[in-house]
């Protein structure tokens, strides 16, 4: 009797700690998945990131004083004059718009939406895949200006707040069980870039 008792004993104890180590080694999966991830993500906002707060700054550069330099601002779509780096004269309309999710259905990430630019004419080109692009428009006082923002206001818009967000585009699906009401099933890592403070000179031409 005592040794039936021992053999339940031992294959109940050897169960939790089967069921530990199962444990332990998906919560190791998912932290070494999202450290990964946050090094993919980080290195993709960065190349992003650099492009647009260049050519933010220089808004406006080399435009006239009575033109004016946004063209069109909305939440996730801006237009605007700008003059080439190696060139004073010549004016290029610069445009970036955010794409929609439906476009990427190809990656695991359902945030995914491309960044487009185009340059002139030009065909239009994705310059990035991102979760999140959003711009605020502020004027010389600093209140916000409604978006879309109406031709008359355009001349008025003295800074632009930029938030940038990406996701890395896969990641490994979560277990049930550690998964809380309301959270997503796959362990993505994200990454946000935020300027609040692209101001330049050139705005109000």
């Amino acid at each position: 009797m005592g040794s039936l008792l021992d053999i339940i004993a031992s294959t109940v104890f050897g169960g939790i700690l089967l069921i530990t180590v199962v444990n332990a080694s998906d919560i190791a999966a998912e932290n070494n998945s999202k450290f990964n991830g946050d090094e993919v993500v980080q290195e993709m906002l960065v190349s992003t990131a650099r492009l647009l707060e260049g050519e933010f700054r220089n808004m406006g550069f080399g435009v006239r004083r009575e033109s004016t330099a946004v063209l069109y601002a909305d939440s996730s779509r801006i237009s605007f004059l700008c003059a080439r780096p190696n060139s004073m004269t010549t004016i290029d309309t610069i445009k970036y718009r955010l794409g929609p999710t439906s476009e990427l259905l190809k990656t695991k990430n359902e945030l995914d939406r491309y960044l487009y630019r185009r340059v002139n004419s030009s065909a239009e080109l994705g310059v990035g895949v991102v979760t999140l692009f959003k711009l605020k428009y502020l004027n010389i006082t600093g209140d916000s200006l409604a978006t879309p923002v109406t031709s008359d206001k355009l001349s008025e818009i003295y800074v632009v707040e930029l938030n940038l967000e990406v996701q890395n585009p896969a990641a490994i699906s979560r277990q049930g069980a550690l998964v809380n009401p309301g959270e997503r099933t796959a362990l993505y890592s994200s990454s946000l870039w935020q300027q609040t403070r692209l101001a330049s000179q050139n705005y109000r031409r």
